[in-house]
This record gives structure tokens, sequence and C-alpha cells, in this order.
């Protein structure tokens, strides 16, 4: 029976399960975006959430230190200095997961999971509300 198993074992045990979402966080949270399963995407959203909500706090060395125990320190450095302040005045829903089609070889779903908001991106939106603002006047 499935009754109250809330974790989705990907067919590894816990210890493996583990260490592949924690690289796969770290890919994403150095690239902004990777490829990967549905299954694993479906899997990894709330695991990243947490860290994401857990780095956008601002008690400073207490953060650093509880985000080291899972990761080395140039991913705390993006994590702390790149995305959090980046997703500062959201309260949530920092990735996103975009269906692609099924992989060639065994036909398993594939999807990207992303940041919602990407560094650039808010730049252009910044530059584009000044010049907006400069306009009016």
């Amino acid at each position: 029976m499935h009754h109250r198993k809330k974790v989705k074992s990907l067919g590894k045990v816990a210890r493996k399960r583990n260490a592949l979402l924690r690289s796969m966080a770290i890919a994403l949270i150095k690239s902004g975006r990777i490829k990967t399963t549905l299954v694993k995407a479906k899997v990894l959203r709330p695991y990243i959430e947490k860290i994401i909500s857990r780095a956008r706090r601002s008690e400073g060395i207490a953060v650093v230190r509880s985000l080291r125990r899972d990761f080395n320190a140039e991913t705390v450095a993006l994590l702390t200095q790149k995305w959090a302040p980046i997703f500062k005045d959201r309260k949530g829903g920092y990735v996103r997961i975009n269906k692609l089609v099924a992989r060639v070889s065994d036909a398993s779903p594939m999807a990207y999971i992303e940041f919602v908001e990407q560094p650039k991106e808010r730049e252009k939106k910044a530059k584009a509300g000044d010049s907006k603002a400069n306009k009016g006047k």
C-alpha cells in the first residue's frame, strides 16, 4: 500500500536520492535552468524552493552556515548574492516546470526546470521601467 508515503523514491535509496537532488539543485543554481525528466523536476521543485526561501532570509551568517551544510562555498555565494536578491519581494513560486516532448530512447517525459526570474530579465525590466518613467516627464 502507498498510504502516507510523501517521498517519491525515484527508484533510489534515501542517500542516493538526496545526493541526486543536491547535485541537481547545484546545477540549477549555477545555470538557472536544467533539462531533466518530469518526475525528477517535480521532486526537485519543493527542495529548491525551501533552499531559496532559506537564502532569502537576511540573518547573515546563520543562513550561510545552514546552507553550507548541504552546499559548497561557491554555490552558497551564488544563492545569497545572485538569486536571493532577485526573489526578495516574492513569497514563493521561485521555479517553473516547462514540459517537453518525450525522450526518444525510452519515451520518458522530459521537462525544463528554471527560475521564474532570471538576472538579465530583471535588469531589462528595470531599464524598461526607467525609460517609461522618463518619457512621462
